[in-house]
């Protein structure tokens, strides 16, 4: 039976792990054979980067000052929304018309503008703000007492478009692979190495490779299942370093 890794199964954690423990098995049985040496020297050439990687793209401190940010900007502008749409039920006239008003404005940008992409979301809440700017509205505004308020949202889009240069600025200086390259250069090494113990083990050679190619299944049997209990079976320590499964 021929190896076969199913890699849909695995994190790029878990998928390190298995990549380690080939990589010392078939080392250290084959040592000097130029094949599997090649392929091992391919294999921790994308290991190296890989384990720099975990993680990238969701625990890079800015990607969390970004969304930090336009949860700040949503709540802003909601709570403006919700607002002015109650006083449209306020038997006060003039502070029911004052709400009438403004509520045109927030229908011609987006009632629900928070659910737009990120550029799209700044986009809106920069013509809303220019909208609610006008002499008019700033009157509008200053009946139902919310003209800190759409300064507020203001300030709070203006926080999250600083976010967004920053982490920018940031990953252009930054050349580590993101997690979804990583594990596609990974699984390539990895399907490469699976290619030629398996074109080996159908020679029998060298001696000893069909046991080895049957300790590999073996892992890759356990590294499978240990993948499907759990989304994250692999655990770091405190050095970054991962933690295969004993």
């Amino acid at each position: 039976m021929l190896i076969k890794i199913l890699y849909s199964y695995f994190s790029l954690a878990n998928l390190i792990v298995l990549a380690k423990r080939i990589r010392n098995l078939l080392s250290e049985k084959f040592p000097d054979h130029p094949m599997i040496t090649s392929v091992l020297d391919n294999l921790e050439l994308k290991l190296v980067p890989a384990i720099q990687a975990i993680g990238s793209t969701t625990k890079h401190t800015l990607t969390q000052d970004v969304s930090a940010a336009d949860g700040l900007r949503d709540s802003s502008f909601r709570s403006l929304r919700d607002h002015v749409e109650a006083g449209l039920l306020r038997q006060n006239e003039p502070y029911r018309l004052a709400c009438e008003a403004l509520w045109g404005e927030f229908e011609k940008n987006g009632l629900n503008l928070y659910y737009s992409n990120y550029s799209e979301e700044t986009a809106a809440i920069d013509s809303l703000v220019k909208d609610l700017s006008k002499p008019e509205n700033q009157e509008h505004l200053a009946t139902i007492n919310a003209l800190e308020w759409k300064d507020e949202l203001e300030r709070d889009n203006q926080i999250f478009v600083s976010a967004i240069r920053k982490r920018s600025a940031a990953r252009s200086a930054d050349d580590t692979l993101t997690d979804m390259e990583a594990f596609k250069q990974l699984q390539n090494a990895m399907e490469l190495l699976v290619n030629v113990v398996n074109s080996l083990h159908a020679m029998n050679e060298p001696e000893g490779i069909g046991a080895a190619a049957n300790e590999v299944k073996q892992y890759v049997s356990e590294a499978t299942t240990w993948a499907k209990q759990s989304t994250n079976n692999t655990n770091d320590n405190d050095n970054g370093e991962v933690v295969a499964p004993s």
